[in-house]
């Protein structure tokens, strides 16, 4: 399969919230990265702790609206612009974040979010 359909059917799965699809695009070794140091979630390797990494998320933020855009592929990459309406602990707050996905062997190997302010 090539990059540019991969990515075109993660981000479709993704912006369907088809969690059985996009993640079997995952690497079993895949690594997320987020920006925030100070997190437990900064760092997370392996399937089963990204598994476990969005069901924190599921558990903790109320998601009122979503959207997707892209995927922008270069090389071995592609990025996906993200908008959230959501709510946590108590606080409802519009999130924008850029993943940047890394695809290695036909599989997404690595995810990097940027966010925005």
């Amino acid at each position: 399969m090539s990059i540019e359909k991969l990515a075109k059917d993660f981000t479709q799965a993704v912006a369907e919230n088809d969690a059985q699809t996009y993640q079997s695009y995952w690497s079993d070794e895949i690594v997320s990265l987020e920006p925030q140091q100070d997190s437990p979630m900064a760092r997370v390797e392996g399937r089963e702790a990204l598994l476990q990494k969005h069901a924190w998320w599921e558990a903790n933020a109320e998601v009122h609206d979503a959207k997707t855009e892209g995927p922008y592929v270069f090389g071995d990459q592609f990025a996906v612009n993200y908008e959230m309406d959501v709510t946590m602990d108590g606080e409802r707050s519009q999130m924008k974040e850029v993943g940047v996905y890394t695809v290695r062997d036909g599989k997404i190997a690595e995810e990097r979010f940027f966010y925005g302010s």
